[in-house]
């Protein structure tokens, strides 16, 4: 049985070198973990026949790996450096404790400045999503309207049937049969997604500044409103945020959000999906007077919907008939 101890970085390739998959044994999966996450301390209380396995999902600003060991296992994290880990169990189970504090879900979310202990069945392939914590920040202070002045710290729970839960069980189907994001098809798609993962981790999972995300104090002016809507149209190709919108409208977040609710009782990223399914619609219009052979999926991905399954319900409500439809010109 190995002792608990810690693991540095060493000289190790980059991620970038590493190749998508990886297996090996135990002491291998050890390096390959330190480094992709962060050194620590490992103790092997079972091993598994047939070895470890790491996956790389996904590389963009936020990393998505799937990682077994090969072996029940307990891990001692010391502190995590500067990202947030997202634990989603594929097969088998484990159990986890923060700072002391067992914590009793499947699903749970760990960050900067928190000491982890886990163990780990022997049949165990957990999902993780590694989000920078300069990610959270930018968000997070885009919704406050100034920097965050307190160390930042998400319930490690993450609750049962809350839109994270099912963003994340969501994930979790394609990372367990091994197959492609449909958000990887495109650079815009990949953006969205990862703002949509951002904006609903901190709007559904209870966090340090939950209490401080309240209604802004000033209404948006027509001005900045109208600033807004022309930025959407002529940017609407571009993988743009709310936080460009408002910067483009020179008001904060928060603000215009309160003027899209009050004078078009809308978001305002709801609105640039109007204005982006206006474009895919004219596209696919075009396509079939053209006889082009784009398909609906690339279509989609162009305008950045990521969910086709989405794209086309929103499309159906729109226009009253399936974009496959149009593409065949009706």
């Amino acid at each position: 049985m190995n002792e608990l101890r810690s693991q540095s970085l060493g000289n190790l390739p980059s991620p970038s070198a590493q190749a998508s998959m990886f297996k090996g044994g135990v002491e291998e999966m050890r390096a390959q973990v330190s480094q992709n996450f962060s050194p620590h301390g490992i103790k092997v209380i079972n091993a598994h026949p047939n070895g470890g396995r790491y996956r790389l999902l996904h590389r963009g600003n936020i990393v998505m790996h799937t990682l077994a060991y090969g072996a029940e296992i307990r891990v001692e994290v010391p502190e995590l450096p500067d990202f947030y880990n997202i634990h989603v169990p594929l097969t088998g189970g484990g159990r986890l404790m923060v700072g002391g504090q067992d914590i009793a879900a499947p699903l749970t979310i760990i960050g900067p400045r928190q000491r982890i202990d886990m163990n780990w069945s022997v049949d165990h392939d957990v999902m993780i999503i590694q989000v920078p914590d300069a990610l959270i920040d930018r968000v997070l202070e885009d919704q406050l309207g100034e920097a965050p002045k307190r160390d930042m710290y998400f319930e490690p729970q993450v609750i049962d049937e809350s839109p994270l839960s099912r963003v994340l069980t969501a994930l979790a189907l394609p990372a367990t049969a091994g197959e492609t994001f449909p958000f990887a098809a495109s650079s815009l798609a990949e953006h969205h997604f990862e703002q949509f993962l951002l904006h609903t981790l901190l709007g559904s999972q209870p966090h340090t500044y939950s209490a401080d995300l309240g209604e802004p104090s000033a209404p948006s002016t027509s001005a900045a409103l109208r600033r807004a809507l022309r930025f959407c149209e002529e940017h609407a190709a571009e993988p743009i945020t709310v936080r460009d919108i408002a910067a483009a409208a020179r008001v904060s977040v928060r603000t215009l959000q309160s003027g899209f609710r009050e004078h078009l009782q809308t978001t305002p990223m709801a609105y640039l999906r109007n204005v982006r399914l206006a474009r895919a619609h004219a596209d696919l219009l075009h396509i079939a007077e053209t006889g082009s052979r784009t398909t609906v999926t690339e279509v989609a991905l162009r305008w950045g919907f990521v969910h086709l399954s989405r794209f086309a319900a929103f499309y159906r409500q729109t226009y009253g008939y399936a974009p496959s439809v149009a593409r065949r010109g009706r």
